[in-house]
C-alpha cells in the first residue's frame, strides 16, 4: 500500500509540471516599449521552450496596416522573419502567435517605436544620412488596445486557475480512491 501511495505522489509531482509549463515570450529584438535608432532589417522572437512550426506573427504600422515579413521561420524556440522594404519612422507592434510545447496557443504583443535616420538623394545621385528627429513618437495606448491586453491578461489568468482546478481535482479523486482502498482493505 506504501507503494502505492509514493507512486501516486510522484507521478503527481512529475505530471503537474509538464501540464503547468506554458510557452511564453522570453526575449525580442526589437525589445518591447524600445526605441529602435537604426533601418529594421530583421525580426527575431525568441521563446522560453520549444514551439510549433505554426507559428506566426505580423509587423503592424499606427494605421494598423500589416507590414511585408519574408524569409519567415521557427527554429526550435527562435521564430525570425525578415522586414522587407524601408519602415516609415512611427509606433509598431509585433503580433504574434504560436503554439507552445504543451498544445496551448498563446498570443502576445510588441510594441516598439521606430526612430531611424532618413536616407536621402543628393543631387549627385549619392545617398546621405540626415539627421534623426529630435523627437520621438511615443505609442499612443487607445483604449481598445488597453481593453484587449486586459482580456488577454484575464485569458492567461482564467487557463492557470482551470490548470491548477484540474490538478486539484485529479488529487481528490487519487486520496479518495486510497482512503477507499484502505478502507476496504480494513475490513
Amino acid at each position: 500500500m506504501k507503494k502505492i501511495i509514493l507512486m501516486t505522489i510522484a507521478c503527481l509531482f512529475i505530471f503537474s509540471s509538464q501540464a503547468l509549463a506554458h510557452t511564453g515570450l522570453e526575449s525580442s529584438n526589437p525589445a518591447q516599449g524600445t526605441t529602435v535608432t537604426e533601418a529594421l532589417n530583421e525580426i527575431t522572437l525568441t521563446y522560453m521552450t520549444k514551439i510549433e512550426e505554426t507559428g506566426s506573427f505580423k509587423l503592424m504600422n499606427a494605421s494598423n496596416e500589416s507590414m511585408d515579413i519574408a524569409n519567415f521561420a521557427v527554429n526550435e524556440n527562435v521564430m525570425t522573419g525578415n522586414v522587407e522594404g524601408n519602415l516609415e519612422n512611427g509606433p509598431y507592434k509585433i503580433v504574434w502567435k504560436i503554439v507552445g510545447i504543451d498544445g496551448h496557443p498563446i498570443e502576445g504583443e510588441v510594441d516598439f517605436v521606430l526612430n531611424a535616420p532618413i536616407l536621402e538623394e543628393v543631387e549627385e545621385g549619392t545617398v546621405t544620412e540626415t539627421v534623426q528627429e529630435s523627437e520621438t513618437t511615443e505609442p499612443e495606448v487607445t483604449e481598445e488596445e488597453q481593453v484587449a491586453d486586459e482580456t488577454a491578461s484575464a485569458e492567461v489568468e482564467e487557463d492557470k486557475n482551470s490548470n491548477t482546478g484540474l490538478i486539484i481535482a485529479i488529487i481528490v479523486v487519487l486520496a479518495a480512491a486510497i482512503w477507499f482502498m484502505t478502507r476496504r482493505k480494513n475490513k
